[in-house]
């Protein structure tokens, strides 16, 4: 079954004597020292890479420190406390997104927000907030690391530098949708390219088995984008194949 501060100047009298600046110097030291044991890390810049970092792991890491400091309102959608649908809210813009929590890597998740749809980064600042917030509840640290394993098994875009379609089994999949699977996904679970055209015999072969599988929007929306631009190309090629025929 598929379901579908002011600067004030200051005069030479009112500045710190050597001993005052030595004070200073050594509560800075402290507090950074503090900092260092509770592991949290320095801010990153936001308008320059730092050395040593790649333009990836900067863009990334801007988006955890920047979605783990806003003040967003969460509300979980579905019926589970750590795996699933929840919408974030941000009442300064007064913006809504869908945000889907499968995993704590880069790519296993989803956001409705324009940034996800087009950074190649497979996380914004929605999913970072969200994971913050869920690692803070009871028990939710755990379960992330314990990883996202249900009964029903699912159809899913991975997000990233290049957007796959995975076929993700749950823990109750029967053999036979397994088999299926098999058939149309490769190794990783990873839909071929060119397994994309019989993409549509599997969901009817899948809807004939008594199972919960679910296909998500952003699979159909991939897959149909996917035939259309090998459609363009095929028609590019047999228009150049004409051309060129034309002129000899």
């Amino acid at each position: 079954m598929v379901r579908s501060g002011k600067l004030l100047a200051r005069s030479q009298a009112s500045r710190p004597t050597t001993r005052s600046k030595s004070k200073l110097r050594t509560r800075r030291t402290a507090g950074k020292s503090r900092r260092s044991k509770r592991g949290e890390s320095a801010s990153l810049s936001r308008s320059r890479q730092p050395e040593g970092m790649t333009l990836e792991a900067w863009q990334l890491e801007l988006r955890r420190q920047h979605g783990r400091e806003q003040p967003f309102l969460l509300k979980n959608l579905g019926t589970e406390p750590v795996f699933s649908e929840f919408q974030v809210a941000n009442p300064a813009r007064k913006s809504l997104y869908r945000v889907a929590i499968r995993g704590t890597s880069p790519g296993e998740n989803f956001c409705s927000c324009p940034d996800f749809a087009t950074n190649a980064l497979g996380t914004c600042k929605h999913i970072e907030f969200t994971l913050a917030r869920l690692e803070k509840k009871r028990g939710g640290k755990q379960a992330l690391k314990a990883g996202f394993l249900p009964p029903y098994s699912e159809v899913c875009v991975l997000y990233g530098a290049r957007r796959e379609v995975h076929f993700r089994p749950g823990s109750e999949c029967p053999r036979e949708l397994a088999r299926l699977a098999a058939r149309h996904f490769n190794a990783e679970s990873r839909l071929d390219d060119e397994a994309f055209d019989r993409f549509d015999d599997f969901l009817t072969a899948a809807a004939r088995i008594d199972h919960d599988l679910r296909v998500y929007d952003d699979v159909r929306a991939l897959v149909a984008a996917h035939r259309d631009e090998t459609l363009r190309r095929e028609r590019l090629a047999q228009a150049f194949r004409a051309a060129f025929a034309a002129r000899r």
